[in-house]
């Protein structure tokens, strides 16, 4: 009985640490994989939104710049089309800057200290 919530609340963990883009997900995977639990798999949409905050972060770590130029670095990595990852991108930037990971000066965007 105890195996099983263990396994319940590392999966749990796992799953509220890939929603809300926190670390410390390998550490947990590989604890899931010691007590051979099978991982269920990431829905499409959170790992996409978690690479687009990757990109974001990435390009930002170069200095400021602004939307349009993170957009561009997240186009040219993935192959994607321009628009399409500039709207993604956007919302990456917001859903970081909510999380205190980056701030906005005026028209650019930056690491936060």
């Amino acid at each position: 009985m105890l195996d099983k919530s263990i396994d319940g609340a590392l999966l749990y963990l796992r799953a509220q640490i890939i929603r809300d883009g926190l670390s410390g997900l390998e550490h947990v995977e590989a604890l899931l994989a010691l007590r051979q639990v099978p991982l269920p798999n990431v829905p499409r949409k959170i790992a996409q939104r978690q690479d687009t905050s990757r990109l974001a972060l990435e390009a930002l770590r170069d200095g400021p710049k602004r939307g349009y130029e993170v957009a561009r670095y997240a186009a040219q990595a993935t192959g994607d089309d321009l628009p399409d990852q500039w709207r993604r991108m956007y919302q990456a930037l917001h859903n970081l800057q909510r999380r205190g990971l980056v701030q906005r000066d005026g028209r650019a965007w930056r690491l936060a200290q």
